[in-house]
């Protein structure tokens, strides 16, 4: 019996290997209160472009800088609109996952990488899932529009976009 504590005692006071953190599972929505929160507005905004193209798309997005803006992202809005969508500004380039928890539109999930080139799209992703979406590449940036946005305007690995910041409020 000593000897099983000595191990465990020791095993327990050696540093573990650096490993990358494994996704967090997203928890359950706790009520339809939380449904009903209103989404905070981004002070943050710009446009998307596709880069190279003379006319047109232009998307009007709310930018997501934070931590919390990025956690939050379009969760609880009834409505995006058409030429309307949020673009997320990451920490780093990772294979960045997404899930639609209190997201209440269905979404089209564009991955960017740090050239502004599309690195992949999760089109028509469902509302109110918990279903983590990846696209198994390095991203920098992510690009959210209403379902099928990305298809009507040719937007695919390999599509070059454009930011162009509009506001910061102070």
């Amino acid at each position: 019996m000593g000897v099983v504590v000595a191990s465990a005692m020791v095993a327990c006071t050696r540093a573990a290997p650096r490993q990358p953190l494994p996704p967090m599972k997203p928890q359950p929505v706790a009520s339809m209160q939380a449904l009903a929160r209103a989404p905070i507005p981004l002070p943050a905004s710009g446009t998307v472009q596709i880069d190279g193209r003379a006319h047109g798309p232009t998307f009007t997005v709310e930018v997501a800088t934070t931590e919390r803006e990025r956690n939050q992202g379009l969760m609880y809005r009834l409505v995006l609109g058409t030429g309307k969508g949020m673009v997320f500004f990451m920490p780093r380039d990772y294979d960045w996952a997404f899930y639609m928890r209190n997201t209440r539109i269905p979404l089209d999930i564009i991955f960017i990488d740090a050239t502004w080139r599309v690195v992949g799209v999760a089109a028509n992703v469902p509302p109110m899932t918990e279903t983590l979406r990846s696209v198994g590449a390095p991203s920098r940036y992510v690009l959210e529009l209403d379902a099928h946005e990305a298809k009507r305007h040719g937007i695919q690995a390999g599509t070059t976009l454009r930011f162009q910041p509009m506001s910061r409020a102070p």
